[in-house]
């Protein structure tokens, strides 16, 4: 995968305030969950429909009704588009909660593009 150089720093930023412990818990992923939503900030997901690896977003929405539905936002933190950006509780294996703010990759690129 190619970074630019912004979002390489972005992305070793994050990791820098990354807390290397994964939470499996259901009552414990619903917290760390609601708190990115609340705070705006990154969070690592492990769900096997987002494939094998850890990908790093933030929610968007959390429903409540029979099951619990996470709306994550619709794009990582490189700017990669999710495949699927609804999920059940139940199908998410882990959280990991990142300190940093979660930005829109494209607004950063937008808004350090000089105009023509």
């Amino acid at each position: 995968m190619i970074f630019s150089d912004e979002t390489e720093e972005n992305l070793n930023r994050v990791m820098q305030n990354l807390n290397t412990e994964f939470v499996s818990e259901p009552g414990e992923m619903l917290h760390i969950l609601a708190d990115s939503k609340a705070n705006g900030t990154a969070v690592g997901v492990n769900a096997p429909v987002l494939g094998n690896e850890i990908c790093v977003t933030a929610v968007e929405d959390i429903i409540v009704d029979k099951d619990v539905t996470v709306i994550l936002k619709n794009y990582d933190i490189t700017g990669y588009m999710l495949e699927t950006n609804k999920l059940k509780l139940s199908v998410i294996t882990s959280v990991c909660p990142f300190k940093s703010p979660f930005g829109n990759p494209y607004m950063r690129t937008l808004s350090h593009s000089k105009p023509v």
